[in-house]
């Protein structure tokens, strides 16, 4: 049911984002190709580089490399693209997409992540006249993937990353998996010496029972505001109509809806830090309606 669910968002948000399509522009005015994560083996750590993407490998791993075989963001991604993915892989070759676009992003690791690119160039907002049809599709092809995994998936995920750090063979971008696993999982599994002043109060909703310093939502999307406002809610068991809400709360294992919720249950640091939330959100252009998280999952999710 749960993907059935996902399947029909995934799909309203492809059809939102057709209809609105513009014609593509020509090559001539498209950006440089970007140094983005390859479609198989490991993403290229952030880092200002030069040299030409290699194409990307058939999606069937045993058949050799060819210099006919475009890159992803050139052609719809095949499900083969997308497996044994990390979430940080993931969110690199979805965001990549409105990179190239000149999407600022307010999440710190990516926005390093970009900065450090030669090609990219950060506007103001996303100049959406770059974006072809093929991305559109690959974002919400993409956003699938990462929206797809379990809760079983995700801890199996995070033992092997917390393996590797145990053993003494973290990998580079280790933490930024493990905080990306925090958000997923609703509890904070980044590493102790991360300050709490440091950490997203999605990635370690315990945050909440505190009043909020404004510094910590500053890393947090249009998207990431309105589920940490909702998450508020949440914590005191209210159910949500909104099948976003549904689905991603659902995966907590500290959520349980109550029918017989009221606000009543809000203490007042919840109501404070409701209000500080949403004035930010109001900074921004207002909190997302239902029917742009649609499209904003379809196409951000993460960002």
């Amino acid at each position: 049911m749960r993907s059935m669910k996902r399947l029909c968002v995934a799909s309203i948000a492809l059809a939102c984002v057709a209809c609105s399509t513009k014609e593509e522009p020509p090559a001539a005015q498209q950006p440089p190709a970007p140094s983005a994560p390859p479609v198989t083996g490991e993403a290229p750590a952030p880092g200002p580089t030069t040299e030409t993407p290699a194409p990307s490998p058939t999606p069937a791993a045993s058949q050799p490399e060819t210099a006919e075989r475009p890159l992803y963001y050139e052609r719809v991604i095949a499900p083969a693209d997308l497996e044994k993915r990390t979430l940080r892989e993931l969110s690199l070759m979805r965001n990549t997409i409105f990179a190239r676009a000149g999407n600022p992003f307010r999440k710190k690791w990516l926005r390093d992540h970009f900065e450090a690119q030669p090609w990219y160039h950060a506007l103001d907002r996303t100049d959406e006249s770059k974006l072809t049809d093929i991305d559109r599709q690959n974002a919400v092809l993409i956003a699938g993937a990462e929206a797809a995994f379990t809760r079983a998936e995700l801890e199996k995920r995070l033992a092997e990353v917390q393996a590797r750090a145990s053993g003494g063979a973290a990998a580079p971008d280790d933490e930024i998996e493990l905080r990306l696993l925090s958000a997923r999982l609703g509890v904070w599994k980044g590493s102790a010496g991360v300050p709490r002043g440091e950490r997203s109060p999605l990635e370690d909703p315990s945050m909440l029972d505190a009043l909020l310093d404004l510094k910590a939502l500053g890393n947090l999307s249009r998207r990431d505001l309105r589920l940490l406002r909702n998450t508020i809610y949440a914590r005191r068991g209210r159910p949500f109509k909104s099948v976003l809400l549904t689905e991603y709360f659902d995966g907590m294992a500290w959520y349980r809806a109550d029918d017989a919720y009221s606000d009543t249950r809000l203490t007042a640091v919840d109501k404070k830090n409701i209000r500080l939330v949403r004035s930010v959100e109001d900074s921004l252009g207002g909190p997302l309606s239902e029917h742009e998280h649609e499209k904003e999952e379809g196409w951000f999710e993460g960002a």
